[in-house]
């Protein structure tokens, strides 16, 4: 016989599904986040983020939300379950440094460095790409950067080719395409396509570079009046064949860059590892060292 504590419906349980879903009311927020005070009249946008589990495996017993967003004009609020209860991280928007986020097929991760130097990372399901590209383009408006930034101009490129970075990366060039369109004012200033790289030094490292081979994956490089955008995949130097669908999108405000330098990887030849330093906060950036990129973003200070 069932359990009947486990055929007791929830609202919270009956909505349960990989989706981000927007809250409007008490009544919609789990019940995990109950008890932290929200005001709804003057929140921007709420929403909660649910568990990496599947349908089958929830139950009405279970906490079913690992992340509530809340996003007011002064701040971003982010509680995370931790066990039976939850941690907050509230950080005002002009204390944000660069928000990336990077898709894998479902697997799906929005990370915020603050000038702090705190990293808040946040995972979801691929699915609500669409929403989390809203929720990233709505912090960036409150972060009130319009001011231009005085820096020197990059030359501006002539639109990329479907191919242009090579077969296996289009998914590079139609990311930026969609940047592009819903935001006119970020000009391509620099690409290139992936490469193979070769160790340092090590015998070990050596054999596998002929084994399986080291890639350093392309990169596209866009500028506004305002930010930087930096559209990559999920991790810079892959080995192996295996097929890489990954997307990562890096948003940096080019008025809290302090400092950009730059040094030779420590493994491979050949690649430039640029760190971008806002305040505490420092976003690496691997290019190879005769690339367009490298100048481009070594110009930003």
């Amino acid at each position: 016989m069932a359990d009947p504590m486990t055929t007791v419906s929830t609202a919270e349980y009956d909505a349960f599904g990989p989706w981000i879903d927007e809250v409007a009311s008490v009544d919609e927020v789990p019940r995990m986040y109950r008890s932290y005070p929200i005001d709804f009249a003057s929140a921007r946008t709420v929403l909660k983020f649910p568990r990496d589990i599947p349908r089958r495996e929830a139950t009405p017993q279970m906490d079913l939300y690992d992340h509530l967003v809340i996003v007011t004009d002064d701040r971003l609020t982010i509680l995370s379950r931790t066990g039976e209860t939850f941690a907050e991280v509230s950080v005002p928007h002009d204390r944000v440094a660069a928000i990336t986020d990077w898709v894998n097929l479902l697997d799906a991760r929005i990370v915020i460095r603050t000038l702090d130097g705190d990293v808040v990372t946040v995972a979801y399901n691929g699915s609500s790409n669409d929403t989390v590209v809203a929720l990233v383009g709505l912090l960036r408006q409150l972060a009130h950067r319009a001011a231009p930034v005085h820096r020197q101009r990059a030359v501006v490129l002539p639109p990329l080719g479907l191919d242009d970075l090579g077969k296996k990366d289009a998914l590079m060039v139609t990311t930026f395409r969609d940047l592009a369109r819903r935001e006119p004012g970020v000009q391509l200033v620099a690409a290139h396509g992936r490469s193979v790289v070769t160790s340092r030094s090590g015998a070990v490292a050596k054999l596998l570079d002929l084994i399986v081979p080291a890639t350093l994956h392309a990169c596209v490089v866009g500028v506004s009046d305002t930010e930087l955008h930096i559209i990559a995949r999920r991790e810079w130097i892959v080995r192996g064949g295996a097929p890489v669908v990954s997307r990562a999108h890096t948003v940096v405000a080019l008025g809290v860059l302090t400092a950009v330098t730059v040094d030779q990887h420590p493994r491979y030849v050949g690649v430039s590892v640029v760190a971008l330093e806002a305040g505490r906060a420092r976003i690496d950036v691997l290019v190879p060292d005769d690339s367009v990129a490298r100048t481009v973003l070594l110009a930003l200070k």
